[in-house]
């Protein structure tokens, strides 16, 4: 059997999964609009941008390139077949929202069919910036040092007898060499000098030896190898061995490599240059080796990269769209969720009025409205909708709800509006069947009530001859009672009423007084689980909904009642506040979170807690309080912490209540 080993077809995907695995940044063109066909890892990290961008145009993926050479010289490389090179090319690109300006050695490599046409551009690319900046001070310097050896020539030449003025000459250019290793110690970044093939340190400067994790007195003098053994084991003392033997110099990009820490090792993260040092004869005399260590900034930017990725995990998990709306360009764009709802292809990114013309025409001029008014100059960038879609795809017709804000540049001009897209429809459904079931159960109970107030007012007349009042008492009481299940009731059908905009309000002018010391009896002579301290103030003249107002008051009581341990005091008080009435219920329960604070408000919202309490309640009570109160043109609000319990306040103007006297004196 021949064992002779085939030789590797290599086919135009190996060619492709090759580069695409090379460390050297690497894209593929095509077409006179340079169609990007290819383009790895390094390449769309050099352009700070994803691999979205392959398959587009080249000035349309990079727009930044707009005004910059490349398109030109491409086009030219197209045309003629001739391949382009350069060397230290500036490149202004975006990165990470910023516009940066780096040098690149870079090359475009045509390549030809048979007929000497150009089929494709290959692009290569090396960022050089900082080896072009440390170089360009190399170069300085190097100028500053030979107009010194100049100036002592000279010296030299005029003056040969003179030994004073031979030795001033070389203080001059001791002098020299001191202010190039001066330079070197100052540097921003590690620089160390190694001679010989033994690679002797000769020069280290303290940013290296910070990153060494030595002194100096441990390594100048030594050769490289033994000043640092932890590096065995590693390639760095070979590619030093490669640099001096071959005469190219090496570049190594977020390089990981194990440096000294203390008496153990570290892991870090380093760029690095290695430069072979030529004499004048154009033989090697060493290695500079140029090191940055970048820890740090790629541990940040794997945090931020890991946050993304959670971000995204949490977006998927919660069910959320996101969405991407640029003004200058009317592109919108967002997740694969949005498009599935949208009716859109993966991949396809759409005209905004493509967009609106999925939203039912009823809502879709309320949202063009919105969006133009949160990119307005006086928005303060937020954006709030609530809004139906039906897709030529599935015909599903959906709620949702939008969240976004605004983007901007330096200027203060729109860049973008971003934000998030929830599918409520199903939150909807849930909310007005609660809303049809309430309303049901509360007609259902209006009629028993009824007939039971008749018979306690039937008792109660029967009862007028009755000496003692006792019995008179509890007759009015129940009768009280069954006004305040019917207030209940009612409240259930307000809810009802609001969403239709049919709550009604009966204002009248009332004392506050009168209708607190109501309150107070009637709470104090049914409940005797808690203590109550009313403080009651002066006469106060309230324009309102005296019933709507009671009921108020006696929801934030029985809420305290309910959340508050037993025997536990519940304060209710009022006083004036400028032109409002301020009304507080007290209770010292164990409080309510900051989270839930803020939403405590919400029809059929329920603190967490409660919901795995014994607590029975729809959520509406609080909701219905809000709006109440709102209503008569006031506010609410709630303070609780864990140790005083919690505060519940409403607010109410009293400047209406002035208003409505005058009018009926």
């Amino acid at each position: 059997m021949n064992s002779e080993k085939r030789p590797i077809n290599f086919s135009s995907d190996l060619i492709i999964q090759a580069l695409a695995t090379s460390p050297a940044p690497t894209s593929i063109y095509s077409g006179e609009n340079m169609i990007i066909q290819f383009a790895n890892a390094g390449m769309l990290a050099l352009w700070g941008k994803d691999s979205s961008v392959i398959g587009k145009p080249l000035i349309e993926a990079i727009p930044e390139l707009h005004g910059q050479p490349f398109l030109d010289i491409l086009k030219e490389v197209w045309r003629t077949g001739k391949t382009y090179s350069v060397s230290d090319a500036p490149a202004t690109l975006i990165k990470n929202g910023i516009e940066t300006l780096d040098y690149f050695d870079y090359e475009y490599k045509a390549l030809v069919d048979h007929n000497n046409k150009t089929w494709c551009i290959l692009n290569t690319a090396l960022e050089v910036t900082s080896r072009r900046e440390f170089l360009q001070q190399i170069h300085e310097k190097e100028e500053k040092e030979q107009v010194l050896k100049e100036q002592m020539a000279a010296t030299l030449e005029e003056l040969t007898a003179t030994n004073e003025e031979l030795n001033y000459s070389i203080k001059q250019l001791a002098y020299s060499r001191e202010y190039i290793r001066t330079i070197i110690e100052q540097a921003p970044v590690g620089i160390a000098m190694l001679k010989g093939r033994e690679h002797i340190i000769e020069i280290a400067n303290p940013e290296i030896l910070k990153i060494w994790g030595r002194k100096e007195s441990e390594v100048i003098g030594y050769s490289h190898e033994d000043a640092r053994p932890e590096l065995k084991g590693q390639p760095v003392n070979a590619w030093l061995k490669e640099v001096y033997e071959s005469g190219k110099p090496r570049i190594n990009s977020e390089f990981t490599v194990k440096l000294r820490n203390n008496d153990g090792l570290r892991e870090a993260i380093v760029n690095s240059i290695y430069q072979p040092i030529f004499s004048d004869d154009g033989d090697i005399e060493g290695v500079l080796v140029i090191l940055e260590e970048i820890t740090k900034q790629v541990l940040e930017r794997r945090k931020n990269e890991n946050d993304q990725q959670m971000l995204a995990l949490a977006i998927d998990a919660g069910e959320l769209a996101t969405f991407y709306y640029q003004p200058a360009t009317n592109l919108f764009s967002g997740n694969n969720l949005l498009k599935t709802w949208f009716g859109l292809s993966s991949h396809e990114n759409i005209d905004l009025s493509l967009a609106l013309a999925v939203i039912l025409p009823e809502d879709r001029d309320r949202v063009s409205a919105a969006i133009t008014q949160s990119l307005s100059k006086d928005s303060d960038g937020h954006y709030f909708i609530e809004y139906r879609i039906q897709n030529s795809t599935d015909k599903k017709v959906r709620l949702l709800q939008a969240n976004g804000r605004v983007f901007y540049d330096k200027q203060g001009n729109p860049l973008s509006l971003n934000g998030t897209l929830r599918d409520i429809t199903e939150q909807k459904k849930e909310e007005q069947r609660k809303d049809d079931f309430m309303g049901m159960v509360s007609h259902e109970l209006k009629t028993p009530l009824t007939s039971l107030k008749a018979y306690l007012q039937i008792l109660q007349q029967m009862g007028v001859n009755i000496e003692t009042s006792k019995q008179q008492g509890m007759l009015e009481k129940s009768l009280k009672q069954v006004d305040y299940m019917n207030n209940m009731i009612n409240g259930f059908l307000n809810v009802s009423r609001l969403d239709s905009a049919q709550m009604y309000i009966d204002k009248t002018v009332f004392d506050f007084h009168s209708l607190l010391s109501e309150i107070e009896d009637e709470v104090l002579s049914t409940t005797r689980t808690h203590q109550f301290l009313f403080k009651s103030s002066t006469k106060t003249l309230l324009s309102g909904d005296r019933e709507k107002i009671a009921q108020v008051l006696h929801n934030l009581i029985g809420n305290a009642i309910k959340y508050s341990p037993l025997d536990s005091l519940i304060t209710v008080e009022y006083v004036k506040i400028g032109e409002s009435l301020k009304v507080s219920v007290k209770d010292e329960g164990k409080g309510i979170s900051s989270e839930d604070q803020e939403r405590i408000f919400e029809r059929y919202y329920r603190v967490k807690e409660i919901k795995k309490g014994s607590v029975a309640g729809f959520g509406i009570g609080l909701y219905l309080c809000k709006e109440i109160i709102e209503l008569h043109n006031g506010t609410i609000e709630v303070q609780s912490s864990e140790t005083d319990g919690s505060v519940f306040s409403f607010y109410l103007p009293l400047n209406d209540s002035e208003k409505t006297v005058q009018q009926i004196k």
